[in-house]
Order: structure tokens, then C-alpha cells, then sequence
């Protein structure tokens, strides 16, 4: 179990380093920028996005259109923290309603960590309207990094696809706020 959670933290930061290296240094892009249909294909292309999911996801959204990069990326926080807590909410339920012990112990610590996520996504949001980019990253990895850890636990378990769906889909929105603030920090 010690050799679990050691190899997962390891994981983790190698993860870090991964996006850190991979995603293309770009001042090009400013905080002022308009956001068109063109910018949201070139800030989806980045190596660490799912390029389907993140186009669709933003462009489903009138709002996008009519925002300046800082704007999108508030929003993308914004979006991403009530699916948060939505899925908080459905998860509890899962735990209440659950008789199988094994499955309630998942739900149970999926839960913890949806709610240290969302927590995470809270304090990007805060450090994004202020501007703070590089801190808004930070703390959107954070909280990309807890999703990740329910998303190990659920593997091969016998969990309904709404919930894997979930946890994937909230991963996404993480990784978003992430390249987002990192491209804006990149910017400044």
C-alpha cells in the first residue's frame, strides 16, 4: 500500500514535468486577447488537451466568443468548479445509497477527492482573476492531480460509466485551467 501511494506521488510528478516540458513556450498570446473560433482551435491544439473535447466543450458555450483570453479562462474555472461541485453532490449520494462495501469505500474516497479538487479549482479561480497565472496553474495541477487519484481507484471496478464519465470529463476541465493559466503566465 506505502509502495502505492509512493508510486502515484512519483507518478504525479513526472506527470508535472511532463506538461511543463511538452507544452510549447508562447508569448504570442496576451490576457487581452479576443478569443475567436481560430484562437480556441490553436489553444486546443496544445500537447497535453484533448483537442475534441476541449473545442466542443468551449465553443458550446456562446459566452466563449465574447471573451478575452483572462475571460475564457475565468469561465473555463467557472464551468469546471460547478461541475465540481455537482458531481460532489451525485457522489455523495452514490456513498449514501450504495450497499456494496467495497464500492461505498471508492465512492467514499472519490468523494474526498473531488472535494480537495474542487477546493483546488476555488483557489485557481482566485488567483486567475487576479491575474496570478502561474498560481492559478499550480493550483489547477493540484487539483487535477486528486481527480486523478479517484480516477486510479475506479479502474476495472464495477462502477456505472456515468461515474467514469464523470471523473474523465472533470480531468479534462482541470488540464484546461492548467494550459490556460500556463499560456497566459507564458504572456504577461
Amino acid at each position: 500500500m506505502a509502495f502505492t501511494c509512493v508510486t502515484r506521488n512519483m507518478f504525479s510528478v513526472l506527470h508535472l514535468l511532463i506538461l511543463i516540458s511538452i507544452t510549447p513556450l508562447s508569448s504570442s498570446y496576451t490576457p487581452s486577447d479576443k478569443v475567436t473560433k481560430e484562437l480556441v482551435v490553436q489553444l486546443c491544439s496544445k500537447p497535453s488537451l484533448y483537442k475534441n473535447f476541449c473545442i466542443s466543450w468551449l465553443l458550446s458555450d456562446p459566452k466563449t466568443l465574447t471573451l478575452d483570453l483572462h475571460g475564457l479562462l475565468g469561465m473555463v474555472i467557472q464551468k469546471t468548479e460547478g461541475f465540481g461541485d455537482k458531481t460532489i453532490k451525485m457522489t455523495e449520494g452514490l456513498v449514501n445509497t450504495t450497499t456494496d462495501p467495497k464500492l461505498k469505500m471508492i465512492y467514499g474516497l472519490c468523494l474526498t477527492d473531488y472535494e480537495m479538487s474542487t477546493k483546488g479549482i476555488e483557489v485557481a479561480k482566485g488567483y486567475a482573476s487576479s491575474k496570478v497565472y502561474f498560481s492559478a496553474y499550480m493550483s489547477a495541477y493540484k487539483a487535477q492531480n486528486s481527480i486523478s487519484d479517484c480516477e486510479t481507484l475506479i479502474e476495472a471496478q464495477p462502477i456505472p460509466a456515468y461515474f467514469s464519465r464523470r471523473v474523465v470529463m472533470f480531468e479534462r476541465m482541470c488540464i484546461l485551467g492548467m494550459v490556460f493559466s500556463k499560456v497566459l503566465n507564458e504572456g504577461k
